[in-house]
């Protein structure tokens, strides 16, 4: 075993409060230890670091980055420092007191799958192999902020033939609701369900290429600032939130 690494994007104290407390009472049904947990600080005013004392990512130009380029910034630290798993975590998530086992013992037994993931949370919590991102790339930023980029991901893993050697455990917790869906930040779908059938060619279950864009490699995304993104969805004009 060569570790793993939990990465917890957090846009507001809403559920996050909850969510860490839960990961470090001593008896936690998460199992892990604060060194192996990185928060990616989404917030307006970069609250976490002080506040929850973990270790701690933060946008040098304070934007909030978004699910799949936070997802991304622990992918990009996986496997560069030789961590076998990827951990996504969601701040909705809150951990009771270990009972018979633990999420991090649920890894360990299932060590070397493709995905472990929790049961009834799916994307909320799941660990992903190193082995699926040096094959498929990094989940693609442009579905910001948030939205379809885990099903951008799956159909990939379809295309390379890597949609096996899942497992579903179970651990004492529960999700909260969704994190991303509370008044801090908000986005239109038009636009990113337009980009999922441009690189696809249709709709989730009518897609009709059989690689990105038609022929681009299984790892291949554009990378726009965020601020373009921003303008070319709408996001001012949309709802509430900030980039």
């Amino acid at each position: 075993m060569s570790g793993l690494l939990v990465v917890l994007p957090i846009i507001s104290t809403t559920y996050a409060d909850g969510c860490v407390e839960s990961l470090r009472r001593p008896d936690s049904a998460a199992g892990l230890k604060a060194e192996e947990i990185l928060v990616v600080d989404n917030s307006r005013d970069g609250f976490c670091e002080s506040r929850y004392g973990l270790p701690t990512y933060r946008d040098p130009d304070g934007r909030n980055l978004g699910v799949a380029r936070a997802w991304n910034i622990g992918v990009d630290r996986v496997l560069d420092g030789g961590y076998d798993y990827l951990v996504l975590m969601s701040s909705v998530m809150l951990f009771g007191p270990e009972l018979h086992t633990t999420w991090r013992r649920e890894i360990e037994q299932w060590w070397g799958h493709n995905v472990v993931e929790a049961t009834g949370h799916s994307w909320h919590l799941i660990a992903l192999h190193r082995r699926l991102f040096e094959t498929i790339g990094r989940f693609d930023p442009a579905y910001y902020p948030y939205a379809i980029e885990q099903v951008d991901w799956c159909y990939r893993l379809r295309m390379a033939g890597l949609e096996h050697g899942f497992v579903h455990v179970w651990c004492n917790a529960l999700s909260m609701g969704h994190a991303l869906h509370a008044y801090v930040v908000n986005c239109p779908a038009d636009p990113l369900l337009d980009h999922y059938r441009q690189k696809f060619g249709g709709d989730k279950g009518s897609e009709t290429f059989t690689m990105p864009y038609g022929s681009k490699p299984l790892d291949y995304v554009v990378e726009e600032p965020i601020p373009v993104l921003a303008e070319r969805y709408g996001l001012g004009e949309y709802g509430v939130g900030w980039w």
